[in-house]
């Protein structure tokens, strides 16, 4: 179905536009699902030896990306240790892997009241209030208090990165991700984040000479941040040009957890909107879109953004701008 002089102007701009918030809202999932690794970076107690073989469990279910599985678990550490802040937290970012929001909030503050000194609370509070609650203020306050009480803490300038890279305010995105690098030199989110803010600033020889080093680094091994950084390699071989790795990348993403709603919806955005065309997939990308709006349980307008970018490329221009007004409609 050929589109209306209303649809191809509303459609003429779904592939040119700033794509910011969606690197944005992926590189945001990426920091949360690390906060099962970066508990060095700050002064978390001990778990309790009374608890230890069941948080164990809990945290591997997570690692494995089985939110559903990991809760269950965390709900029955919280019913022996009530007063027991990380589990909040950690169950917290299970329900937001689920984009369960208000649970994972009330978890958050939970662990807030328990121990109004933990900065993982704060930095994963403030992740939902900026790109799942709409609160950018209270969210980088909750930043900027996360790094007084840990300035060691790596994910924490890693996460105002990506809230100022969301503002467009390049500078001060381009310190945090250096000063991120400092304290984690070998993480490859933040040399494929800092690449990604050079080149939005025009600086092609910074963006290419960090888009190189990311994509030497080895993703984890484990297997929720290793989705994650899988999807952040192919947005740095995007960078660099090279789309038949980016979309390796993409593919393998979705093999090793075909749970996370993340990985299509990266899959389905490259099918639709990749600037060779010859690695474009219409009815692919509606297939992908498709599943990770079905994943998300369509709490995500960016679903609904990628899913409309996907019919476009297929040639349903109703249907593209269908879900486009439908994506405006829950962003606003």
């Amino acid at each position: 179905m050929r589109p209306s002089g209303a649809a191809k102007n509303r459609l003429a701009t779904m592939s040119s536009r700033d794509v910011g918030k969606r690197l944005a809202y992926f590189m945001t999932v990426a920091a949360l699902v690390s906060l099962a690794f970066a508990q060095a970076q700050t002064t978390a107690p001990a778990v309790p030896a009374s608890i230890r073989p069941l948080f164990d469990r809990a945290l591997a279910y997570y690692r494995q990306g089985d939110a559903d599985s990991a809760i269950k678990v965390f709900d029955e550490v919280i019913r022996l240790q009530p007063t027991f802040a990380r589990a909040y937290i950690l169950r917290g970012s299970a329900y937001a892997l689920r984009s369960e929001h208000e649970k994972a909030l009330a978890d958050f503050n939970r662990a807030i009241q328990i121990d109004s000194r933990n900065a993982a609370a704060y930095c994963d509070r403030a992740d939902l209030e900026q790109h799942s609650l709409g609160r950018p203020q209270d969210a980088l306050a909750d930043y900027d208090r996360a790094i007084r009480l840990a300035p060691k803490f790596q994910r924490a300038y890693f996460n105002r990165a990506i809230c100022f890279l969301e503002r467009h305010d390049y500078n001060r995105a381009i310190a945090d991700f250096t000063r991120s690098i400092q304290l984690v030199p070998n993480d490859l989110s933040a040399y494929g984040s800092r690449a990604y803010a050079y080149a939005k600033q025009g600086d092609r020889t910074r963006a290419l000479a960090d888009a190189k080093v990311a994509i030497k680094l080895k993703p984890s091994q484990i297997p929720l941040a290793r989705v994650t950084d899988l999807g952040l390699r192919a947005k740095t071989y995007q960078i660099l040009g090279q789309p038949k790795l980016a979309l390796r990348d993409f593919r393998e993403a979705i093999r090793i957890i075909p749970s996370r709603g993340i990985a299509y919806e990266d899959l389905a955005w490259f099918l639709a909107t990749c600037p060779q065309e010859g690695f474009r997939n219409g009815a692919e990308a509606v297939s992908a879109a498709t599943k990770a709006c079905e994943l998300s349980h369509s709490k995500r307008s960016g679903c609904y953004d990628t899913l409309a970018a996907a019919y476009a490329e297929a040639g349903d221009f109703d249907q593209a701008v269908k879900y486009e007004k439908q994506s405006l409609k829950d962003s606003s």
